[in-house]
């Protein structure tokens, strides 16, 4: 049985094991499943010690694509709450338990979306101001469901705040001196952070990395290329870089990786967070684009 069918048959499964809700007060730290990396980040900095929080999409795996296994969604069970980007991203969540439905809360609620080719692009987190605003909403939902900590949860996200604003302005100084506004992705996840800071992203795939590009699509990329004197083709690490490096080999550009913050490798988890990610990506794109 494959996963999508299985999920289809887990109400029934929990059925009987769901009929009540754990009284958090009993717990010595909240239970938080996040959907994917960033989630798992953000609750992470206003939780703190007051929870334990599980990422659901394993290190090194694609969200656009992953769902939870059995197993998985069974150890939800316990959970206090599960966070989700929403958006379109996590299709899996139609397939829960309805009784888990209370449970489920989504960060991106008040953020405005953009959309690509007619579809709602949902990277909002890489546009820091929008990461603030997912925190702000995590922090009211662990409120909600532990009232006694909400002091220490508002000041865990004023540091958050003040650290993610200062990111923002780094970018912010960073970008304005950029000679190319321009940048050529092999997956349109950058939108919110190009149209935060005056930035243009030329994309070879839609919004799933899964997407496959035309011929046309290809010709058009290629042209831009060369019409705007890009040097450098984004690609990343969850994806193959095979079509960065065609199209690279056909303009002279060389080949970079630009981090959509979609999942961290093992490794990576082990000195990498958001932040430091994204001063990376400004880096590379300052790199890329003073040329």
């Amino acid at each position: 049985m494959n996963r999508k069918s299985v999920l289809m048959f887990l109400p029934v499964m929990l059925l009987a094991s769901c009929s009540g809700t754990k009284d958090s007060a009993s717990k010595d730290k909240l239970t938080i499943y996040t959907s994917f990396y960033p989630i798992y980040d953000f609750a992470t900095r206003i939780a703190k010690d007051k929870a334990t929080v599980i990422n659901i999409t394993p290190a090194g795996s694609e969200p656009h694509d992953y769902a939870p296994t059995t197993k998985e969604v069974l150890g939800m069970e316990d959970a206090d709450l599960i966070l989700v980007n929403g958006l379109g991203l996590e299709n899996w969540t139609d397939s829960l338990p309805e009784s888990f439905n209370k449970k489920v809360a989504t960060v991106t609620d008040g953020i405005e979306t953009e959309k690509i080719n007619g579809t709602v692009d949902p990277h909002v987190w890489l546009n820091p101001l929008n990461a603030i605003k997912e925190m702000e909403n995590i922090t009211s939902y662990l409120i909600s469901v532990d009232n006694i900590n909400a002091e220490y949860y508002k000041s865990n996200l004023d540091d958050a705040t003040y650290l993610f604003t200062s990111l923002d302005n780094s970018f912010k100084e960073t970008t304005a001196a950029f000679t190319n506004k321009h940048i050529v992705v092999t997956h349109a996840a950058f939108g919110y952070l190009c149209n935060h800071y005056d930035l243009e992203q030329i994309y070879v795939d839609g919004i799933s990395p899964d997407d496959e590009p035309t011929a046309k699509a290809l010709e058009e990329v290629i042209a831009n290329v060369k019409k705007y004197n890009i040097t450098t083709i984004f690609s990343e690490e969850l994806v193959s870089s095979e079509i960065a490096e065609s199209i690279a080999k056909k303009t002279g550009c060389r080949v970079e990786t630009l981090n959509p913050l979609e999942g961290l490798s093992e490794d990576e988890l082990q000195y990498e967070d958001y932040v430091s990610v994204m001063v990376n990506n400004m880096q590379k794109l300052k790199a890329a684009c003073e040329e």
